[in-house]
């Protein structure tokens, strides 16, 4: 029979047996994640008769922190845990040793603390159960491997519940990512759409330089890809806003549009987006007064309490409820607001549609002031072919009247020495009224190149008897100067399509710039060759030849170098230049310095017509 030392240690380990074995199912419990741990932490601490329980888990020896405790205070709880000492990693069953906690509740004498490590399961990292108690605890420490079955219920839970928590936390990591992702896809998809609405846009804009026409495709463009409606105000003289046009994605409220379109917009009628854009030159994001407000996280900067105006009733009446005013400014002038509107849920205008609507009226204010400054050069062109017009039908007919009786005298004069003087100043008279004549028809010319009035009527021409001609028109003034003057044709060649007037005037103005610039006993020699399925005709000189910086510029209108400008106006190349290029050839100049120049030009040969310029009679340059 045992003593009565030893029944009383039976019954203190069976007293102690059971609370362990309560201890443990409790610990089951802790399989279940969403069953409190503090609770269970709490219920071993007052089974055990601990001041506190605490639960360590080092991820890194250099990094413990508390997961769990029973007994300490919230402020407590938030306090960092030094690093554990390096000293201490290689003691034997020591979990907690090393470790110099911060908690106020652990500072007092006689303190006595069972560790119990929880070993690391996969990459929960290490973890320690630390009971402490006021003093020797109730029960003797030889009970304390009795332990063991707890502390192991409890890691395993331990290790359930850090993994469950680790796998709740990726799932919602995955789900963050996958919103992340779809966010990101949707708004790279928005900006694609919006990129290609842009570049459409601008492909369109400028298609076409009337005005009107551009300003209807101005308003055409937003509807419906990102507005219900859309309406533009254009500034035109004296200030004066007029609403140019107003565009309604839905058939049956084009006559509501039209009302909006017919009242004038710097009356009370305006809306106060439109004014305001007038006002500060700056973009405004409206909503229609009454119609209901998009969530705030949606709407940007919108007038809080826009004044309600007949326009604005207008707009709730089509079924409007927000609407973005933007400025139409190039080169730093504004030409107008271009207004668009939404009553869709799906388009609530944002900071992204504002930047849109932005940049669609720049480039539509771009496309506005292109059509109006082609529109402006048109009435200029137009303007200066009428007053090229009356000023050369007003001089023609005192010129041709010199011009005949000059004739007439020089016919009249007796050719001995003694008429000498009289003759000379009659020749002078003549060459300065050719003169006038050649530059009343380059200025005639020039005008209708401007307008693209000038056709031409290519049939085929023997090549030799053209040269012929045109050389026959200057011989004279060639001999004069006492120069040769030569032609060519190189076999092959025989016709070419062509205008003959035209393409006489060419000739004669390339031979006459020739002779006009070489010096007296100099070659002027004009020549026909094949050239591939054209033909090429070339006028070559023995002058002073064109310095290599000014070669290209002899093309162009009025130029002129500046030691030769008194010879000429200015005109005759650029305008030999537009008679070559509408025939469907191409012209250019070779020269050297000292050496004289050569000036070609092509043409298409009969034979070749249909696979060359296909020129066809009546063609007009310009159309």
């Amino acid at each position: 029979m045992p003593s009565g030392e030893e029944h009383e240690i039976q019954e203190e380990r069976l007293a102690l047996l059971s609370v362990l074995q309560e201890l443990t199912v409790a610990a089951l419990d802790l399989f279940d994640p969403h069953q409190s741990m503090a609770v269970f932490l709490e219920r071993l601490a007052e089974r055990l008769s601990c001041i506190a329980v605490l639960v360590l888990v080092e991820p890194d020896p250099r990094a413990p922190r508390l997961l769990d405790a029973a007994g300490l205070s919230a402020s407590s709880r938030a306090l960092p845990i030094p690093p554990r000492s390096p000293a201490s990693t290689g003691e034997p069953n020591g979990a907690g040793a090393g470790l110099s906690l911060p908690y106020p509740e652990l500072a007092r004498p006689g303190l006595v603390t069972w560790h119990f490590s929880l070993e690391g399961q996969g990459d929960s990292g290490a973890s320690s159960l630390l009971l402490c108690f006021e003093s020797e605890p109730p029960f003797a420490p030889r009970y304390r491997g009795m332990m063991r079955r707890l502390t192991a219920t409890f890691r395993t839970a331990l290790v359930h519940r850090l993994l469950y928590a680790r796998m709740i936390e990726n799932e919602r990591e995955r789900v963050r990512n996958l919103a992340a992702a779809e966010a990101g896809r949707a708004a790279a998809e928005a900006a694609q759409r919006r990129a290609a609405f842009l570049s459409e846009a601008s492909r369109l804009l400028s298609s076409s330089l009337n005005y009107e026409a551009t300003l209807v495709r101005v308003a055409r463009l937003p509807v419906p890809f990102v507005a219900d409606w859309c309406m533009v105000d254009i500034i035109e003289r004296e200030a004066m806003l007029r609403r140019a046009v107003v565009v309604h994605a839905d058939p049956q409220k084009s006559e509501l549009a039209r009302l909006l379109q017919g009242q004038t917009p710097m009356d009370s009628v305006l809306p106060s987006g439109v004014a305001r854009v007038l006002a500060t030159g700056e973009a405004a994001l409206c909503e229609v007064a009454g119609a209901p407000l998009a969530p705030e996280s949606e709407r940007g900067s919108y007038d809080s309490e826009p004044p309600v105006s007949a326009s604005e009733a207008l707009l709730m009446e089509l079924g409007l409820r927000r609407y973005i005013s933007v400025p139409l400014v190039t080169r730093g002038t504004m030409l107008g607001v271009l207004t668009i509107a939404s009553g869709r849920d799906d388009l609530l205008y944002g900071v992204e549609d504002r930047a849109l609507a932005e940049d669609l009226g720049r480039r539509a204010a771009l496309a506005i002031d292109n059509a109006r400054l082609y529109e402006s050069a048109q009435r200029a062109i137009r303007a200066r072919e009428e007053l090229v017009a009356v000023v050369s039908h007003d001089l023609k007919s005192p010129l041709a009247t010199i011009v005949m009786n000059t004739s007439l005298l020089r016919r009249k004069l007796p050719g001995a020495d003694e008429a000498v003087e009289v003759r000379r100043p009659v020749e002078r008279i003549q060459k300065a009224a050719d003169r006038m004549n050649r530059l009343i028809r380059d200025l005639l010319d020039l005008a209708k190149l401007d307008g693209g009035h000038i056709s031409i009527q290519p049939v085929p021409h023997d090549v030799a008897g053209l040269l012929g001609d045109a050389i026959e028109l200057l011989r004279e003034e060639a001999a004069e100067k006492s120069l040769r003057l030569e032609q060519s044709v190189e076999l092959g060649v025989d016709r070419a399509l062509c205008d003959r007037e035209r393409i006489l005037q060419v000739i004669a103005n390339l031979v006459g710039n020739a002779i006009k610039f070489t010096s007296a006993g100099g070659e002027v020699a004009v020549r026909a060759e094949p050239w591939g399925r054209e033909v090429r005709l070339s006028v070559r000189d023995t002058g002073p030849g064109i310095p290599e910086d000014q070669r290209a510029r002899i093309f162009e209108r009025y130029w002129q170098a500046k030691e030769t400008a008194h010879k000429g106006t200015g005109l005759g190349l650029s305008i030999a230049k537009a008679l070559v290029e509408v025939h469907g050839g191409r012209i250019w100049v070779e020269s050297k310095v000292g050496e004289g120049s050569t000036f070609f030009f092509t043409l298409p040969m009969v034979e070749a017509t249909s696979a060359t310029s296909g020129v066809a009679a009546g063609t007009r340059l310009g159309a």
